[in-house]
């Protein structure tokens, strides 16, 4: 658990719990502090650190997944992916925050993809 030992979650927090330790990981990837390559510890094993349920923890490696941060390979673990574009990871922890937010304020998911939009329509070409 050495790898992960940063991670803090503030009870008081409107985050929710998940939220901050994948916001943690994606932010220990950005930064350097977790390397391609570093085996995460097992579900059950950060469960039990960070005394949450293990669905919880499973919710947040299988996010970080979909998100192309990290790779689980069977009985192997789950390791920080590689990642040969930072513009990717800059976006995808953008998008991460956007969610985030929209969440925090009840904007609903159709609604903060139309900010997006226009967002990106205002971008000069």
């Amino acid at each position: 658990m050495s790898e992960l030992a940063f991670i803090k979650i503030d009870p008081n927090s409107s985050v929710a719990p998940y939220q901050q330790v994948r916001e943690q990981i994606l932010s220990a990837i950005a930064k350097g502090k977790l390397a391609p390559g570093t085996k995460l510890p097992s579900v059950r094993a950060l469960s039990g650190t960070l005394n949450l349920a293990v669905n919880t923890v499973a919710k947040v490696y299988k996010e970080l997944e979909l998100q192309g941060a990290v790779v689980t390979r069977g009985r192997h673990g789950t390791v920080v992916q590689a990642t040969d574009d930072r513009g990717e990871q800059e976006v995808s922890d953008a998008a991460a925050d956007l969610a985030r937010i929209a969440q925090l304020w009840s904007v609903d998911e159709a609604t903060a993809v139309k900010y997006l939009r226009a967002a990106f329509s205002s971008l000069p070409r």
